[in-house]
């Protein structure tokens, strides 16, 4: 099994994982009260309707969105031939390869026109069709823009179901949803406030909040997904509204190595990748090689907080990934 991102040392800064570098003040509350409420069950049911109030009537909490992949890819994929464009998430080919007919990987970096084709040829076919792709992709970090709106919706009017992973929405500064009310959008809230660990996401759909409400594992999201809940709907977005400008202010100095992206990681051209993380690891940071993307010569970094970037920036320079200068940042 592909391994997304993450280090298991203690030693190095990662910046490899693509997660809120600020955590809120009331995780010490929040695991404090997980000692509490782990010797019984929490049933998801139990806060849903308070979550569909906040987050809409078509929404379905599962563990993260691993969860809804996993759900996806057992079931709208079953025989189905799944298109994604290029570079993306791995977990999308892998949840693909369970039960479905065939993955077309479709190279999309400029642009998901060919992907887009490449379905809209297999409906005409005869075949049932699957979308799956990023927004912002993962890994260069970009917003696909509004305009491919007009794509999915043509998708979706000739069968193709199309499904967004919308995990990184909150980092992307008056982000914009391109999805029509057919299609399935996966979002995390984890990612966001600096807590992957604990695995709670939702589904937002008109069409099949039951599907994944009747997949979903009973128990999935624990105690500490529970109460992080809990915790959300008392925070009421305090905590992003301090924490995301404090990222896309550093996201700024990222320019000078030619990071350009709308969200809180992006690529970095850099040669021969796997090489240049080898060096950056004995240099105390972690990056992610890219080359499980197709891009081999580039790394994926994500933008914390001004201390940690200053020692990153040291490392690229001492590794000798030049400064290109915010004039030639195009």
């Amino acid at each position: 099994m592909e391994v997304h991102g993450g280090v298991g040392r203690d030693d190095v800064i990662d910046f490899s994982i693509s997660v809120n570098p600020y955590v809120p003040e009331w995780r010490y509350n929040l695991f404090g009260e997980c000692a509490k409420r782990a010797v019984r069950y929490n049933h998801v049911e139990w806060i849903e309707s308070e979550f569909r109030a906040r987050f809409g009537e078509d929404t379905v909490i599962v563990a993260g969105a691993t969860e809804a992949f996993q759900i996806v890819g057992f079931t709208l994929m079953k025989g189905a031939d799944v298109v994604i464009p290029m570079p993306s998430y791995g977990e999308f080919r892998r949840v693909a390869s369970f039960c479905s007919a065939g993955v077309h990987m479709v190279w999309s970096l400029d642009g998901l026109e060919n992907a887009f084709l490449t379905a809209e040829k297999l409906v005409r076919n005869g075949k049932k069709v699957v979308v799956i792709f990023s927004n912002p992709n993962n890994p260069t970090g970009k917003v696909i823009q509004t305009g491919f709106r007009e794509w999915i919706s043509r998708l979706e009017e000739v069968g193709a179901v199309v499904i967004i992973d919308e995990a990184f929405m909150d980092f992307v500064k008056d982000y914009e949803d391109i999805g029509t009310s057919k299609t399935i959008r996966i979002r995390s809230f984890t990612k966001s406030y600096g807590m992957p660990g604990i695995r709670v996401g939702y589904v937002k759909s008109d069409k099949y909040c039951e599907l994944f409400r009747r997949y979903r594992a009973p128990w999935g999201i624990g105690v500490s997904g529970f109460l992080f809940l809990k915790y959300l709907f008392e925070d009421n977005g305090k905590f992003l509204e301090w924490s995301l400008p404090l990222i896309w202010r550093e996201r700024e100095r990222f320019l000078d190595f030619g990071l350009q992206t709308d969200a809180n990681f992006g690529v970095i051209k850099v040669g021969e990748a796997s090489k240049v993380q080898r060096v950056l690891d004995g240099l105390g940071v972690h990056v992610r090689d890219c080359s499980s993307f197709g891009l081999p010569d580039m790394i994926r970094v994500s933008i914390r907080k001004k201390e940690e970037n200053d020692k990153l920036f040291v490392a690229f320079e001492r590794a000798g990934i030049p400064r290109l200068g915010r004039g030639e940042r195009d």
